[in-house]
């Protein structure tokens, strides 16, 4: 591979000061990560050390081989709620497995070049799931950060996790509730304005050092999960369960799709910050994210995705190219090494603050509101349904939910566009594409019917397009498809029948202006064939000049024809 290949690939710095900055940026988000590694970890019920070899064995594969010079990847908030789905109905040893499955998925979807679909998903759906996924996060650690003792870990739903912390808030623990409330207090004033040290790491290290010093009566780290190894984790495959995994597969699916959207949004993102001309291969970063995932299991990780945030950091603290990623990881993974033992000291309470405030943060509450008081109502529907359905049931249900109800909303407004629209009409926004020379000549010709199709004639629009053609008028009619980009077999099948339709009525169809692209169409579908060599014409001009003139003493109406 030449430099210059490699520089392609890979995106390495061109120069010394470049090479500084990316390994500055990436030791400043490792750190960003190792806390937050340690929290999302025991958000889904595993040892801490899971979050911390994600970060940096998935971490460093999605960077070397993804489509995105920027993007961190590591465990994140987003998935969380599905992987206790799976940790709470297939226990946590499923996690390996579900992340390997959902790796396959995504390199699938990448080699398929789905890179580009997962960007339609509708923006509403995204936010919708993203504000139920955070509702989720921030419920989920009310116990830990109370201290609440006797609750049951086995609940799944949100209304049963609810029910079960209102029932046991008599068994709140001071001590944990006091350094949870201030870590929230503190991490909100703290990230107000822009700051060069992360405020979960301060949480963690004055959080820690406030139980030790007082030796307060809190959970931590070690009390929970026990000691942390302080050695690099040894390559296993003990998870690999092959009747297990088909019941994984629902799963495996959900969390990919949500890691492709959560990927690519962040990939964006970075191209929008980074202000470079080179943008994310969509395709590519599919891959390396399911490599990443590929790669996780086998160090004992957890399944992973791009995280906006530490993306946007190591963005804003210089990061130009793959390198940051790659030293995020080798530093998340020196600190586990160096740190283990200390992280076991850690408060839990500490740590649900922290997934407090960033289940705040992937919410974008203020951008929710908005689109409470602001969206039109029908988007609303699509909105709050799907953020409910991800709170009380499931995140694939969630997002089925919500690109049926998007898709049935789109359908519903392209319907009421009219396809095609009497050339005479009054309102001008249906003939603002024909040329007033035109419109004069149209007038000289009473004996003539003229329609404007426009838009897609297709299986949406057909019903209504049949019944503005399919009239009982013996004159020809001249219907210009100058403005139609699309046609489907629907349309195809609707337009046979207005011509047959039309000559059973002593009538003609003749057609104008049918762009390039669509003629192969008509032709293979036999159109051209049934409307004969006089029923086609280039222009609406020639169309008429080709048809000679006669006395028409029946004038419908303009628009009319019964």
């Amino acid at each position: 591979m030449t430099h210059r290949a490699a520089d392609r690939w890979f995106g390495l710095p061109t120069s010394r000061d470049e090479l500084l900055r990316n390994m500055l940026a990436g030791v400043l988000v490792g750190v960003i990560a190792f806390p937050l590694a340690i929290a999302l970890a025991v958000a889904v019920g595993v040892s801490p050390v899971a979050g911390l070899y994600t970060a940096a064995f998935a971490g460093a594969v999605a960077s070397i081989f993804g489509g995105s010079r920027f993007n961190i990847t590591g465990p994140t908030a987003a998935l969380v709620p599905l992987l206790l789905h799976v940790t709470v109905n297939h226990g946590v040893e499923a996690l390996a497995l579900v992340g390997f499955l959902a790796g396959l998925m995504l390199v699938a979807m990448g080699l398929l070049k789905f890179g580009r679909l997962v960007r339609f998903m509708p923006g509403l759906v995204v936010v919708g799931f993203t504000g139920g996924i955070a509702i989720s996060i921030a419920f989920g650690q009310l116990n830990t950060l109370l201290g609440l003792r006797g609750t049951d870990g086995r609940l799944e739903y949100f209304h049963e996790k609810l029910a079960d912390t209102i029932a046991h808030l008599g068994t709140v623990e001071p001590a944990s509730a006091i350094i949870g409330i201030a870590a929230i207090v503190f991490l909100f004033a703290w990230q107000s304005r822009p700051q060069r040290i992360p405020g979960a790491l301060i949480v963690v290290v004055v959080a820690t050092a406030v139980a030790k010093f007082f030796d307060l009566d809190v959970a931590t780290v070690s009390t929970k999960y026990g000691a942390l190894p302080r050695s690099l984790p040894m390559p296993t495959f003990a998870w690999v369960d092959l009747s297990l995994a088909m019941a994984l597969l629902p799963s495996a699916a959900a969390i990919a799709v949500l890691a492709a959207v959560e990927s690519l949004l962040s990939a964006v993102v970075a191209d929008g910050m980074s202000g470079q001309s080179e943008r994310h291969d969509s395709d590519r970063e599919l891959i390396g994210q399911g490599l990443a995932n590929l790669v996780s299991p086998v160090f004992h990780g957890i399944p992973a995705t791009a995280a906006i945030a530490r993306t946007a950091a190591g963005i804003r603290n210089g990061a130009t190219s793959r390198l940051s990623g790659v030293v995020h990881a080798v530093t998340v993974l020196a600190l586990a090494i160096v740190f283990a033992g200390v992280a076991g000291d850690i408060p839990l309470a500490a740590l649900a603050a922290i997934l407090i405030v960033v289940a705040y943060g992937i919410a974008d509450v203020p951008e929710l509101a908005r689109l409470l008081r602001r969206a039109p109502r029908e988007d609303l529907v699509v909105l709050v349904g799907t953020l409910v359905v991800t709170v009380v049931l499931d995140l694939t249900f969630a997002i089925a939910l919500g690109v049926i109800a998007s898709t049935v909303l789109l359908l519903r407004r392209l319907i009421s566009v009219p396809v095609a629209n009497d050339m005479l009409a009054d309102e001008p926004s249906r003939t603002q594409t024909i040329p007033e020379s035109l419109r004069e000549l149209v007038r000289s010709r009473p004996d003539l019917l003229f329609f404007h199709a426009q838009g897609a004639i297709s299986f949406h629009s057909a019903a209504t397009f049949e019944s503005m053609l399919s009239g009982h008028d013996e004159r020809p009619l001249l219907l210009r498809m100058r403005d139609v980009h699309h046609i489907d077999s629907s349309g195809l099948i609707t337009l046979a029948g207005i011509i047959e339709h039309r000559e059973r009525a002593g009538g003609r169809l003749v057609l104008t202006d049918v762009q390039p692209d669509l003629a192969p169409a008509l032709r293979r579908f036999g159109i051209f064939e049934l409307l004969g060599a006089d029923g086609v014409f280039a222009t609406t001009e020639e169309a008429i000049a080709a048809i000679p003139a006669r006395p028409w003493s029946s004038m419908p109406t303009a628009g009319e024809i019964d």
